[in-house]
């Protein structure tokens, strides 16, 4: 919701450039005029040469949410190139004459939902991309994951729950079956791609199972380095896309990897640790298992020292004896889906990183719940008290919905010979 529904909303979603002695304005580019879907333009931007229809272009590269590869002249603003680089669903292209993006009808949602790609996520998030000037290729951590965006009806800012005017509730998940929810979690995609920036095609590919994996490195040595969620951090061939070598680290990577020399030896290092916004919040996560904490890695060549995590697994659901009024559950769903969820995923689904409330004991008792909820008992462990903007008779409400979740959850786990 923004500028009550009119203007560009300049320089949001943009490029902007700035004299670096005085900090003047010079000029920008905006991608995403008037964004209504989270489309922020805060990705990492590379400079480089390119020679492009026969002509050196001194340009910069860069890949925002919205899923366009984006080639401009970094001396004068103007706006080589631009092509999508995943499916794309909120636009058909972008005007070259104009710089703007085609929309698609019904993009903006004011009269139904709209299932967008790439959604709130983006195509291409804060993970670093790389360029190689040996192959003159560009490396995207690349996702594919829509949202379905529709219009909040009777919106009002909340300061203790996302305030972003649009409904939440229309991602709850559309079923608790793990038949259904596997399709789902089918279409969430990962995807490391090797981008031609002057021809604007694609090289090569390698798939992930999910979205939200790591930055990327690219060495002389014609080598791209990538970690994904489920842990496994992987050397590519830089030209043709073949996997070299797989190190797991069982703990899931969305940081980029540094190389560095000392005394002779080449390292590699990596910031092993998953969470993040669709690291928390997702109810699909691949692999989804108890988050161990984060940790520096460190490779050399030939190096030999060995390596172990210790990996848990969640613990068994639990069954919560209680009874709430049906209204009473509408209340609890409404609470958790559109603010808790956030954090402890979707349908009460936890992708490891945060607590699965359908598996801890304090869901079985009031009091308890009440005390961490309502009072704050954990907040110097992170989870604040919510009695500013809930009373307890909400608080309660929440209690019930979730229990609903665990008590089906158990009531679907198999039954042991």
């Amino acid at each position: 919701m923004r500028s009550e529904g009119v203007g560009d909303n300049l320089f949001l979603s943009s490029i902007v450039a700035l004299d670096d002695k005085t900090g003047e304005y010079r000029r920008h580019y905006q991608g995403t005029p008037g964004d209504t879907w989270d489309f922020t333009q805060t990705q990492p931007i590379i400079l480089a040469d390119l020679t492009i229809d026969g002509e050196p272009r001194q340009v910069l590269m860069q890949v925002p949410k919205n899923g366009f590869f984006y080639v401009i002249d970094r001396k004068d603003g103007s706006l080589i190139s631009a092509k999508g680089i995943v499916p794309q669903t909120w636009t058909s292209g972008v005007d070259m004459t104009t710089g703007r993006p085609i929309e698609t009808e019904g993009a903006r949602y004011e009269d139904k939902p709209f299932v967008g790609s790439p959604g709130g996520i983006g195509a291409h998030n804060w993970h670093p991309m790389a360029f190689s000037q040996n192959t003159g290729l560009v490396y995207i951590p690349a996702q594919i994951a829509a949202f379905v965006y529709k219009s909040f009806s009777g919106f009002k800012a909340n300061e203790g729950a996302p305030n972003w005017g649009v409904d939440y509730l229309a991602n709850a998940l559309p079923s608790e079956e793990e038949a259904v929810l596997k399709q789902i979690s089918e279409t969430l995609r990962g995807v490391l791609l090797a981008w031609d920036p002057v021809t604007q095609k694609e090289v090569w590919r390698a798939e992930h199972e999910g979205p939200w994996n790591g930055g990327i490195l690219a060495t002389a040595g014609g080598l791209v380095f990538q970690g994904i969620a489920t842990g496994e951090f992987h050397a590519y061939d830089d030209q043709t896309g073949k996997r070299l070598w797989t190190f797991d680290t069982d703990i899931g990577i969305m940081a980029p990897p540094i190389s560095y020399q000392l005394d002779g030896v080449q390292y590699i290092a990596l910031m092993a640790g998953y969470g993040g916004g669709y690291g928390v919040s997702t109810p699909l996560a691949v692999d989804p298992h108890p988050r161990p904490n984060g940790r520096l890695i460190v490779f050399a060549l030939n190096g030999t020292d060995e390596y172990s995590v210790e990996r848990k697994e969640f613990g068994p659901f639990v069954a919560v004896i209680g009874e709430w009024q049906e209204d009473r559950l509408a209340v609890g769903r409404e609470i958790y889906e559109r603010g808790c969820s956030l954090c402890h995923g979707p349908s009460g689904r936890s992708s490891g990183v945060m607590p699965d409330l359908r598996r801890s004991a304090v869901l079985q008792n009031k009091e308890a719940w009440q005390s961490i909820v309502y009072d704050g008992a954990l907040e110097s462990r992170g989870m604040i008290g919510f009695s500013k903007w809930y009373s307890r008779e909400e608080v309660e409400a929440v209690r019930g919905y979730v229990a609903g979740l665990a008590n089906r959850a158990l009531a679907r786990e198999p039954v042991a010979d």
